[in-house]
């Protein structure tokens, strides 16, 4: 069985995903890439026009690969919004309980690049505010007072867990996260159906 042959872009895409996300995007240097890739330096500017442009492509298909996993996961697990809610807590655990604690993606590359006016920066705001979205659609459908606010409470704890993954080399907070987005979940639930506007305390009047 002859094996598939990887085309010259994707294994730069490959390295660079690879590479990037274990230790950063401005550590690692093209040669690095080039080596890894075995592909030369005329090949990356051919597809990317720079490391920053690969860069972007390197996290746009980190996102895709997340967005489509996560969602056919959670199709896979659960039903009802509430489940489908905290299915993504499980699995956001699961990974980290792999060892995969260099936090998130998105959130480290917007921070290496200082300007939120990146493009790289774009790309992972774009799909930062794609997965809260994802959330408030849930909550939308079990028919919560403030869907996109429990969406913004759900993503801080998801943030959360993955950062402190990072920090501490360990996993643990993702269990703690689940369950206080299951109090969250179920705090919104109950005032849907008593049709209470509970509010963040914080911010309310």
């Amino acid at each position: 069985m002859t094996a598939t042959k990887i085309s010259p872009r994707d294994r730069l895409l490959k390295a660079a995903d690879d590479l990037f996300f274990k230790e950063g995007i401005r550590a690692v240097g093209i040669n690095r890439i080039l080596d890894e890739a075995q592909t030369p330096i005329m090949t990356l500017y051919r597809h990317f026009g720079s490391k920053d442009g690969l860069a972007a492509a390197y996290l746009e298909r980190r996102g895709e690969r997340n967005a489509e996993e996560v969602a056919n996961e959670v199709a896979r697990r659960a039903s009802s919004p509430r489940e489908k809610m905290l299915a993504t807590f499980d699995i956001i655990a699961e990974g980290l309980e792999k060892g995969e604690f260099r936090g998130c993606a998105f959130i480290n590359a917007t921070v290496e690049m200082a300007s939120p006016d990146h493009e790289v920066a774009k790309i992972a705001r774009r799909y930062k505010e794609a997965g809260r979205q994802w959330l408030a659609e849930f909550a939308a459908e079990a028919g919560v007072p403030d869907p996109a606010g429990l969406a913004i409470q759900l993503t801080v704890l998801l943030d959360g867990a993955a950062a402190a993954a990072a920090l501490y080399q360990d996993s643990s907070g993702a269990t703690y996260a689940r369950s206080a987005a299951e109090a969250l979940v179920d705090a919104a639930l109950a005032a849907a159906s008593t049709g209470d506007d509970v509010r963040d305390p914080a911010v309310a009047d």
